[in-house]
């Protein structure tokens, strides 16, 4: 870092209060782990006051006007028309977490205002993802005039023909890429349409909803059913969006830092009866500790998205709107049971793919297929085998027809621009850079395989490798609770904000024994200097790798808390290991 930068930066921080100071205190100049804050702010690309202060302040009031897209003052001025007239109004959803939490958020919007609207969520393995016509008639027939969607709908330009064409209005709500022309629908509303104004095009399925949900009630004045909205009553809904948006893996910088982090804080005292009960049938107890995006990305939409990804996600939804204690009890512990088959059916399908994806190892992509694959976990799968291989992975589930899959990447690899260039074997196909669906005609797997293989062969360089970056090379005195606190200033961690990972060379071992039932982990004491300092590195037994007790090591680590009778203290996590040789 340059020198005019650490300066720069350093007196930035030195207005901003110290974190582990109970009353605050500025931040002195030549404070050790001042120079370590300012060269993880560094590494993240913020120099200037105002990013670091946003970054490490980040306020609720800096949320962008929902109005900022072009179609939501129409959008709004629609619903409040439908309210008004008492029209019928259908949130139509897709099934992962994103757009559940999503539909959910649009559906206690309505609740609070005493509107009744229903919701429509198609089945995963007899209707597929998105919009579909057969969908619209079930909605039409039922006399809905009014239809919003929630993480779908920019690429369903038939489906905005048909509302058209049966005297319906269709309001998107997308995050999604644009892959052809638009839909002549009433409204779009979605940030990553180049024809729009919205300054961020990060936020999620879930993030949409919420800017129209507080475009809505912003725009409640009046008699009547508006005169029930109570300003900031749209905080309470924060705890969904954190969730979705996590569960999306999209950017947790700009406005989703500032949606996440409050939704945190919200998640500790939600008011839904459905989420405390998610909370409590998986062993959450957020006085010990408080909620994360650990908490949010690997325990509670894990479970959410398992209900559409074996049976329904209605599942979940109806959980999220339950309003009664003991039904909301016994139906977060059927998705409890659901995710567990979720877990064994992940498990079986993997191991079959890996066996797969082990015949090609040379291939810069893999398109793995197999029948009887749930293709509802395939997405899972594809992800677990893209970090393992550290190659972009599509996997399918082979039918007699057709086959049906998900996409995942790895680096900057764009698996949305290869399907793109493959897809004249597809028969639709729609996602992100590093996430994507198709549908293939099972006879094209071959051709469509050799097609994205040439994508690869020209845009993945055979420099393409896993890397570990490190943040810092860390002192014994960083070695400290203190430095873990100030760590606590750049959470929430995620995309484009990795929990950071740091050097330590030339640490001694002290002691070292394997742990865990099938001891396949190692728990360690280190020293470096003066300090010594526990530490544990998962799904590693170090002991069958011939480390032992005095030899000198140097370790890419994470800083923990770690308490223990009360007291507290720093652990380090293990995530690599080298020997130095004498």
């Amino acid at each position: 870092m340059p020198r005019e930068i650490v300066e720069k930066i350093g007196r930035i921080l030195s207005e901003n209060p110290h974190p582990s100071a109970p009353g605050g205190h500025p931040l002195p100049e030549g404070e050790g782990n001042l120079k370590l804050l300012s060269q993880l702010l560094y590494n993240r690309g913020l120099t200037e006051k105002n990013q670091i202060t946003e970054f490490l302040e980040p306020k609720y009031e800096n949320l962008h006007d929902p109005f900022s897209f072009r179609d939501m003052q129409k959008a709004v001025d629609r619903i409040w028309r439908a309210i008004d007239q008492k029209e019928k109004i259908c949130i139509y959803g897709d099934y992962d977490a994103d757009a559940v939490t999503a539909n959910a958020v649009l559906q206690q919007t309505f609740r609070h205002l005493g509107v009744e609207v229903e919701s429509y969520i198609p089945d995963r393995f007899t209707e597929g993802y998105g919009i579909n016509i057969e969908a619209l008639e079930k909605i039409r027939d039922a006399g809905s005039t009014l239809i919003i969607t929630v993480d779908c709908g920019t690429n369903s330009v038939d489906a905005a023909e048909f509302c058209s064409a049966n005297s319906i209005d269709l309001i998107i709500t997308d995050h999604h890429e644009l892959i052809g022309e638009l839909p002549k629908a009433y409204a779009l509303i979605n940030p990553k349409n180049p024809d729009d104004n919205y300054p961020y095009s990060e936020i999620t399925g879930v993030g949409v909803a919420f800017r129209l949900a507080c475009a809505i009630l912003s725009s409640a004045k009046g008699l009547g059913l508006r005169a029930k909205v109570v300003d900031g009553w749209e905080k309470w809904l924060l705890d969904l969006v954190a969730i979705g948006t996590v569960a999306d893996c999209h950017s947790l910088l700009g406005e989703n830092r500032i949606l996440v982090k409050y939704g945190l804080k919200v998640l500790q005292k939600t008011r839904w009866m459905g989420l405390r009960a998610l909370i409590a049938s998986s062993d959450l107890d957020f006085k010990q500790k408080p909620p994360d995006t650990y908490t949010l990305g690997f325990i509670i939409a894990p479970r959410l998205n398992a209900a559409g990804r074996l049976e329904h996600a209605n599942i979940a939804l109806d959980l999220l709107l339950e309003q009664n204690q003991p039904a909301a009890a016994e139906k977060a512990l059927q998705l409890e049971n659901i995710n567990l088959r979720r877990q064994e059916q992940t498990a079986r399908i993997m191991s079959e793919a890996k066996e797969q994806a082990l015949m090609h190892q040379d291939r810069k992509i893999f398109v793995l297929a197999g029948e009887g694959w749930n293709k509802g976990v395939v997405g899972l799968v594809a992800g677990r085998l893209a970090e393992e291989f550290y190659k972009p992975v599509i996997v399918l589930e082979k039918s007699t027809d057709f086959s049906t899959g998900s996409a995942r990447t790895v680096g900057e690899f764009d698996i949305l621009e290869a399907i793109k260039f493959s897809s004249e074997h597809t028969v639709r196909f729609g996602g992100h850079k590093q996430a994507a669906g198709l549908t293939i005609k099972t006879g094209e797997i071959e051709f469509f395989y050799r097609k994205i293989l040439e994508f690869a062969e020209k845009n993945i360089g055979d420099e393409n490798q896993r890397t570990l970056e490190l943040e810092a090379e860390l002192s014994p005195s960083d070695l400290s609770l203190d430095s873990c606190l100030l760590l606590s200033k750049l959470e929430p961690f995620g995309v484009d904000n990795p929990k950071p990972k740091f050097l330590v060379n030339q640490m001694k071992i002290i002691s070292l024994k394997a742990v865990g039932t099938a001891q396949n982990h190692t728990q360690l004491n280190l020293q470096k200097g003066s300090v010594n300092i526990p530490a544990i590195i998962f799904n590693s037994n170090l002991l069958e790798k011939n480390f032992k007790v005095g030899d000198t090591v140097d370790v890419a680590c994470e800083l923990m808390e770690d308490g223990w009778n009360g007291r507290k203290g720093i652990k380090l996590k293990i995530v690599d290991i080298k020997k130095i040789e004498n």
